[in-house]
């Protein structure tokens, strides 16, 4: 047997002494929090990671007194070290290719006796789900056949198959060359066109939504393009959104600088309008500059025609 970790020391270490035993949790320095007047955060200050050692240690007893399961392992931010404590414990579980269809029918069990939940939501396509706990400690649960098994992403719990790394690999996030983000560029200019239809009908509602996809989808998909990173996500996944829970880092100062001084959003036609020239003022030139640098076609004839779309229906300057 390979990959073994002396669970009983995890599960007794309470204090700071855990990163020598076991450093898949060990946190990066916190960030203090900025003082925001109306609430206190207390609860948020307040957070460790204590509730996801005892989850992990609770899973790792569970899984590994199951004799159907071979391996088991987490991935996510627990597994590329840079887990807080608001992360997810992602983890992940190879069964012997004859006890599959067993554990496909029965995995719920298994969560049951790993923690209490207030919720499981099954994974479409896989065999697992989203468990939340009732002290809304979030966690995945994904079974695969032991000879399918994806452990490209490992911080080993266990190994009774000789399936994983002896110890933990992270897999960091593909970053490469600036590049010219074509399919941003496109969301940017169809939303900025599009956006007029809703002035039209004085739909305040799905005017500031559009205004949160220009920003989340385009320009910190252009954001992320000069970094040369293509996505924060699972490269498989097919959601257009770049990033979900973590973006800061990834991005430089003078790029996280932009981002914060884009106006409020309020429930105005005028407010919708004013966030959609920031938001042009913001990305088209950095847009065509990118372009040039790598050496990409900039869509000229469609940029204009929007443009003027967008000035002579709205009134508004770019």
């Amino acid at each position: 047997m390979r990959a073994e970790v002396d669970w009983l020391t995890l599960y007794r270490l309470r204090d700071g002494r855990i990163a020598e035993a076991w450093p898949y949790l060990a946190p990066p320095a916190r960030r203090s929090l900025r003082r925001v007047p109306r609430y206190s955060l207390d609860g948020v200050r307040a957070a460790t990671d204590g509730p996801h050692r005892d989850l992990v240690a609770r899973a790792t007893e569970v899984l590994s007194g199951d004799p159907r399961l071979v391996a088991a392992w987490l991935v996510g931010s627990l597994a590329n070290g840079d887990a807080d404590p608001f992360s997810d414990v992602d983890l992940r579980c190879a069964v012997a290719d004859e006890s599959f269809e067993d554990v496909r029918s029965s995995w719920r069990s298994i969560v049951d006796r790993i923690a209490p939940t207030v919720s499981v939501r099954e994974i479409p396509g896989q065999v697992g789900g989203v468990c939340v706990t009732p002290d809304w400690l979030h966690f995945d649960v994904v079974f695969y056949a032991a000879s399918a098994a994806d452990v490209a992403e490992v911080a080993p719990l266990f190994d009774r198959a000789g399936l994983l790394p002896a110890t933990r690999v992270a897999k960091p996030v593909p970053r490469g060359e600036p590049f010219y983000p074509a399919g941003a560029v496109e969301t940017f200019l169809y939303m900025l066109g599009n956006m007029v239809a809703v002035v039209g009908r004085d739909e305040v509602v799905p005017g500031m939504n559009g205004v949160g996809v220009v920003r989340d989808v385009a320009l910190v998909g252009l954001l992320l393009a000069e970094n040369g990173i293509a996505t924060l996500r699972d490269p498989r996944s097919a959601n257009p959104f770049p990033f979900t829970k973590r973006l800061r880092a990834y991005l430089t100062e003078e790029q996280n600088a932009l981002l914060a001084s884009l106006p409020p959003l309020a429930p105005t036609m005028d407010s919708v309008i004013e966030s959609y020239v920031a938001l042009a003022r913001a990305f088209l030139p950095r847009a065509k500059a990118l372009a040039a640098r790598t050496g990409a076609e900039w869509p000229d004839a469609y940029e204009r025609a929007t443009v003027a779309y967008f000035e002579r229906m709205t009134g508004a300057s770019l």
